[in-house]
Parts: structure tokens; C-alpha cells; sequence
């Protein structure tokens, strides 16, 4: 499991927030699971100093993952 640290926006103000994930696609999906942010600009694998650059409005992914089972395992891919 690595750390995550994801500069994120909450209440119109960006923030830092850490999470520990297996992937960067477990981590996006922690974000989008949380309620209060609204979107996602930077993530930054600690372990590997690897970073991953958005500025995406995460909403309508909030909206579309509300629609799966809770225990449904998330297979996509960061590039």
C-alpha cells in the first residue's frame, strides 16, 4: 500500500489530503467516494515521488460510482 498526497478542492479552496491506496486508480477513487470534494488537481505518490497532473471537476464521477454496488472492485487506468 503506497501514500498518497492529492491536492484537492473543498469548499472553493484547494487543499492537501492524504490517503494510502494500492494504485493511483485507488486513490482518485478514494477521493470521489469523499463527499466534500468537488475536484482534483495533483497527486503525488510518495514512495515513488511519481506525480499525476488534473484539474478535473470530480461531480459527475461521484455521480456515475453512486450507481455500482459498494463491494464492486474499480479496474481502470491513469495515464
Amino acid at each position: 500500500m503506497d501514500e498518497y498526497v492529492i491536492t484537492v478542492e473543498i469548499d472553493g479552496e484547494k487543499t492537501d489530503v492524504k490517503t494510502f491506496a494500492r494504485s493511483v486508480e485507488y486513490a482518485i477513487d478514494n477521493m470521489v467516494k469523499l463527499d466534500s470534494i468537488d475536484k482534483l488537481f495533483n497527486i503525488l505518490n510518495t514512495t515513488t515521488q511519481q506525480t499525476w497532473e488534473f484539474n478535473e471537476d470530480i461531480k459527475e464521477l461521484r455521480s456515475l460510482r453512486k450507481l455500482l454496488p459498494n463491494n464492486i472492485e474499480m479496474f481502470f487506468g491513469v495515464q
